[in-house]
């Protein structure tokens, strides 16, 4: 290929990537998060500023994405003096765990507020409430999948008497869940008691009222539930910021947070978006007796580990070698440095020098003069034979004096009768 085919190409892969990138900004822009924190059209940024002025004396407190209802009660508890308190859910899979139904079901009992928008609800809570959520399909129509759905203008209404017969909608994804209600509301515990469930009085839970529609759906239900109530919204994208953006959709939002009681005195918001009814994976593994117990031993071996083998340890005593005596190796290589230069007499001369001085520093003995005297010396404390110290003395007075030849055979006979002294001193 020649360059400009590699140029052309190089020019197609850019333009490709930048098409790329501009698709997938294009689809986060319109993504459903339904986040309070979130400017973007599907965040609730604009819902979350509007309940906080719908209730000014309420104290505003989000709950977390992962919250569990399962300790409700002491959680979200509230004082008899105060007034009630109000939990706005807002998200598209709305799951729960028996125990967290339970837990909510006996929060509103107590006469607290349950404000529930969700695309799809938990079984559990249609049965106990008798009803259906027909699904809205939010995640299959408007940006970011298809174009927008056009039936989405003018399909929402509230029986609210001062917007009562008026229509809102947008261009946007869809507002067109809807519940459908399974018993006669004149008589909510008949229906149920048909069915072989327990009796809906004894719960406390009444006939709900249909407060909104959508297409002539209800899409707004309350449910009195003791002194409290639990508030269905079928269309949870009502809370959106491009809802909200539209002419006249704030006057709808804020008809639905005024239908409330005006006495709320603190205001939970939990935006969940898509909800289990499990826990996390640890905690749906707690519930098996031999997995439970598998996890507890596995703890209690690495805290053992941790308090026993996490003591300081002497460190490794490194083996330090013994300095070598690096005064021969330098002789040896001076020696050899001589020997092969073939100066043998200064070599001789090197090799006396140095059994003399290893004399003085071991017998203590003076070498200046090398007689009888100094032979009997040397010949008591090296132990050796007499002979033998005179052969050698001898030897040394040839070498000073150059009274013989010195060549090689002459050089190793010095070597060796050296090396033999200082090999047998002391035995």
């Amino acid at each position: 290929m020649s360059r400009r085919h590699y140029f052309f190409l190089a020019m197609l892969l850019l333009i490709l990537f930048g098409c790329s990138n501009k698709k997938a900004d294009e689809r986060a822009k319109w993504q459903i998060t339904l986040d309070p924190g979130d400017k973007r059209p599907y965040g609730a940024y604009l819902a979350s500023n509007l309940i906080r002025q719908s209730f000014p004396n309420a104290a505003l407190e989000p709950l977390s994405k992962g919250f569990r209802y399962d300790q409700i009660d002491s959680k979200l508890k509230r004082e008899e003096s105060d007034g009630p308190a109000l939990i706005v859910f807002c998200g598209l899979d709305f799951k729960l765990s028996d125990e967290e139904w339970t837990n909510l079901k006996q929060f509103a009992n107590d006469g607290n507020e349950l404000l529930i928008f969700c695309s799809s609800l938990d079984e559990k809570i249609e049965k106990d409430l008798a009803c259906s959520k027909e699904p809205g399909d939010e995640m299959q129509t408007g940006f970011g999948n298809t174009s927008p759905d056009l039936n989405n203008m003018n399909v929402l209404s509230i029986q609210s008497t001062p917007i009562f017969g008026k229509r809102y909608g947008y261009h946007g994804r869809s507002l067109k869940g809807y519940f459908s209600v399974d018993i006669d509301t004149s008589n909510i515990s008949s229906a149920a008691n048909s069915e072989g469930n327990r009796d809906y009085n004894e719960s406390n839970i009444f006939a709900p009222d249909t407060l909104g529609y959508a297409y002539q759906m209800p899409n707004l239900l309350r449910y009195r539930v003791g002194e409290g109530h639990i508030t269905l919204h079928a269309a949870p994208l009502v809370l959106s910021n491009y809802f909200l953006l539209q002419p006249g959709n704030l006057e709808y939002v804020t008809a639905v947070l005024q239908s409330l009681p005006r006495n709320i005195h603190k205001i939970y918001t939990h935006n969940y978006y898509k909800r289990s009814a499990s826990k996390s994976g640890l905690s749906v593994l707690w519930k098996y007796p031999a997995t439970k117990w598998a996890l507890l031993l596995a703890i209690f071996a690495l805290l053992m580990y941790v308090l026993f083998e996490g003591k300081r340890k002497q460190r490794v005593i490194p083996i330090i070698a013994p300095l070598k005596n690096e005064s021969v190796s330098f002789v040896e290589t001076v020696g050899r440095l001589y020997y092969n230069k073939g100066d043998h007499a200064n070599l001789a001369d090197k090799m006396t020098q140095q059994f003399l001085q290893w004399v003085r520093t071991h017998y203590f003995l003076n070498t200046n003069l090398l007689n009888d005297t100094f032979i009997h010396q040397l010949t008591i404390k090296s132990g050796q034979p007499e002979n033998a110290v005179r052969e050698l003395l001898e030897m040394i007075h040839e070498t000073r004096l150059r009274s013989v030849k010195i060549d090689d055979p002459y050089l190793y006979k010095l070597y060796n009768t050296i090396q033999l002294f200082y090999k047998n001193h002391g035995k």
